[in-house]
């Protein structure tokens, strides 16, 4: 049942990706078939008030075709604008035969259309593959910017994190190094006044107390008077 079910959904989404296709192909034809109109409407507007058809409005619509349609729809453009001015401004008229004398005119103006359609596709197209690779390459630059950015807040945690270690190591070398001379000044005053080691470190804190002074510097002060002694012995 459900794989019935997901076969029904996937059919449906291809149709309605079908269906959006060809709405987008029939509206870009359309645009040219209104362009073509539009041209052949001014054209004619405008015969009336010159003896010579401004057949230019065609190579107008042409291009406007292409540009916004693609290389198809200007193509198509360009069968319209031919059955057009073929029929309404190249004799004889409101026909689609052609006069062996102005055989050569309705030939160029079929070439300049094409000429038309294939400079403004051409450059439609080249425009989108500009415009493509700058949205490729600011995707890139942004990935890249968000990479170097998180590398960088990694080497200032490792950094925090180095610096928060040589502290802790400064620290416990410190206490270590106290450590060791309260161990040796308590050897110095269990020598010298005949006492334990529990006696010899409460000496030691009580003269730390009074004299306001820590631990490490009382040690350091009966280190130094034993190393005077002996020397001067």
């Amino acid at each position: 049942m459900a794989s019935r079910n997901f076969t029904l959904t996937s059919t449906s989404g291809r149709g309605r990706s079908t269906s959006t296709r060809a709405i987008a192909i029939g509206f870009r034809y359309g645009i040219a078939a209104l362009f073509v109109a539009g041209a052949l409407s001014a054209s004619l507007l405008l015969q009336r008030l010159f003896p010579y058809p401004f057949l230019f409005l065609f190579f107008a619509a042409v291009m406007a075709s292409a540009w916004f349609g693609g290389t198809a729809p200007g193509l198509f453009a360009v069968f319209l604008s031919t059955l057009a001015v073929d029929y309404y401004f190249v004799p004889p008229f409101r026909s689609f035969a052609v006069n062996a004398t102005d055989t050569a005119y309705f030939a160029s103006f079929v070439v300049c259309a094409l000429a038309a359609s294939w400079v403004s596709s051409s450059k439609r197209n080249s425009e989108e593959a500009l415009r493509e690779a700058r949205d490729h390459l600011e995707g890139r630059v942004a990935e890249r910017t968000s990479e170097l950015q998180k590398t960088i807040a990694e080497l200032r945690e490792n950094k925090q994190q180095r610096e928060q270690l040589e502290s802790e190591k400064s620290v416990l070398s410190g206490q270590l190094e106290a450590r060791k001379l309260v161990e040796r000044a308590k050897g110095i005053l269990q020598r010298e006044m005949k006492i334990n080691e529990e006696e010899a470190y409460r000496a030691m804190q009580r003269q730390s107390q009074q004299m306001r002074k820590s631990m490490k510097e009382i040690a350091e002060s009966i280190i130094l008077n034993d190393e005077l002694k002996r020397g001067a012995q």
